[in-house]
């Protein structure tokens, strides 16, 4: 089976195992000289293997050990980290990196060009989301030891930022070629797993890297990452203190939250949820692929009343699938499909289902009960009937992957907006598992993916817009996220991210 992990949250939730022990207290009471940071992802740990490596939550288990090409602030700017210069040739098809001196991974191997080159192309050939965003490296040059020249297929306007996220991470090309990752991450960051003190699916230990080149950027002593799936045993160990930090993933925890005593910082992810239309072309639903019946969709939701019920107020109602934050973004969208049943319905009628139609869903009530049944209930309130396939949430992801479905409930995750055309747009996109083709969609993002500055905001806009007109999706609203924290850490929100980085980690003090 393929392994998936995907950057929001619900499908964090439904991909990972159950809660796990809670385990011995953090050791913070030394936060204030470095001590212990203790959190809690809300999935369990990947294959160390970068060529394995998703992004969102996931990214937490990854920082401790493997050290980026560059390095995001919480604005999302660009820095340098291992990669001390970067630029591109005119064509912009050619990225040329200049490479930190002096680091070596903790196995003794170099970092070089050629660890660089090695490490992009593993990284690549993987099938999972660091993977996807480095499909459009066509080779790696060695230039020199400390110099090297990435080259591209075709411009891609998200890869320099993306060598500040997993994708740019760097193991050890010893550790690569033994194939020795999968079990054992051997990286040149800030710390290294401490296996004694490591239970797989339950406690992560990572201690310091005495040989690190930038240890002043982090200053805890140790990391301790334990996984915790169930929302209640997520707060229960924020307020015994077994945990520092970790974000509640049920809007009904942040109240309780408060009242503890733990700090709630609440941020703009960029995830948006609500109905994915997976089959825009009809080759399971017939009805789906008129247009007219998509947009009936749009207008059967009442997106501010599901943002106040299902979601306690946290979010904000959109119709469309990029980032707030990007330049895609166009907020006169947001009014185009008001909540209008009436309107549905007679859209519905002129496309010839007077009646509604039948559609089945995947069932995802143990984890969202109340989204589910907002879905179900105003679907049918236009005449739309819903069956519920009874299917064990392990199968959840993998079947939306295969294409089983017509549409189902999702929350997907929206960076910059090249990086959410690639995830879900693009034909071959991951989250496009019916490979909608639209030759408009596709003379778009040809546009853009060469155009730079204005020209190319520009274009992602019209694209943008395109897609809400056409109804390629029916979303309810962009996420508003809420992180947890114990008194004695703060951190700063990262633009573009569902949980923040290790290295946004202070303690108070």
């Amino acid at each position: 089976m393929r392994r998936i992990a995907l950057t929001a949250v619900s499908a964090a939730l439904i991909l990972s195992s159950a809660a796990c022990g809670s385990g011995s207290g953090s050791g913070s009471g030394k936060a204030a000289t470095g001590g212990t940071l203790t959190l809690a992802p809300l999935v369990a740990a990947q294959p160390w293997d970068l060529a394995d490596a998703g992004l969102g939550n996931n990214t937490q288990y990854y920082q401790p050990v493997y050290d980026s090409l560059l390095r995001l602030s919480p604005t999302a700017e660009v820095k340098p980290n291992l990669a001390t210069k970067w630029s591109y040739d005119a064509a912009r098809t050619v990225l040329t990196l200049t490479l930190r001196t002096g680091v070596k991974f903790t196995d003794g191997a170099a970092f070089d060009a050629a660890a660089v080159k090695a490490n992009l192309l593993h990284t690549k050939e993987g099938s999972n989301e660091a993977a996807g965003q480095l499909k459009g490296i066509s080779g790696v040059d060695v230039v020199d030891a400390t110099t090297v020249a990435i080259k591209l297929s075709a411009p891609d306007p998200s890869l320099v930022p993306n060598l500040g996220n997993v994708a740019g991470m760097m193991a050890s090309p010893q550790a690569i070629t033994a194939g020795t990752l999968k079990t054992a991450p051997v990286g040149s960051g800030p710390y290294t797993l401490d296996k004694s003190a490591t239970t797989a699916g339950s406690t992560y230990t990572f201690v310091r890297n005495p040989g690190y080149w930038n240890k002043a950027a982090f200053p805890f002593d140790k990391i301790v990452l334990k996984p915790l799936t169930d929302p209640t045993a997520v707060l229960n160990a924020l307020r015994s203190g077994q945990v520092n930090g970790a974000l509640l993933a049920s809007a009904k925890n942040v109240a309780p939250a408060k009242s503890s005593g733990l700090n709630v910082t609440k941020y703009t992810s960029g995830d948006v949820e609500g109905v994915y239309i997976w089959d825009r072309e009809g080759k399971i639903v017939k009805a789906l692929g008129d247009v007219r019946v998509r947009q009936a969709l749009n207008y059967a939701f009442d997106r501010s009343t599901i943002v106040k019920t299902a979601k306690q107020g946290l979010g904000k109602a959109t119709t469309q699938i990029f980032n707030p934050a990007g330049s895609a973004f166009d907020s006169s969208l947001d009014s185009k499909y008001s909540y209008d049943p009436a309107k549905a319905k007679q859209l519905l009628a002129e496309a010839g289902y007077p009646n509604g139609f039948s559609v089945t869903v995947p069932d995802v009530s143990a984890v969202f009960p109340d989204q589910q049944a907002a879905m179900i209930q105003q679907l049918e309130d236009v005449g739309i009937k819903v069956k519920v396939d009874k299917i064990p949430v392990t199968q959840f992801i993998n079947s939306l992957l295969a294409g089983k479905y017509a549409l189902s409930y999702m929350t997907l995750a929206s960076f910059r907006p090249w990086d959410t055309i690639q995830i879900e747009v693009a034909k071959t996109a991951l989250w496009n598992p019916l490979h909608t083709e639209d030759a408009k969609v596709t003379e778009l993002i040809d546009k853009a993916r060469s155009a730079t500055g204005a020209a190319q905001d520009a274009l992602f806009k019209e694209l943008n817009t395109y897609l809400v007109d056409q109804a390629w999706n029916a979303p309810w609203d962009s996420v508003e996220s809420s992180y947890a924290t114990t008194k004695n850490v703060t951190f700063t929100p990262q633009a573009f991210a569902v949980v923040p980085p290790i290295y946004n980690f202070k303690p108070t003090g």
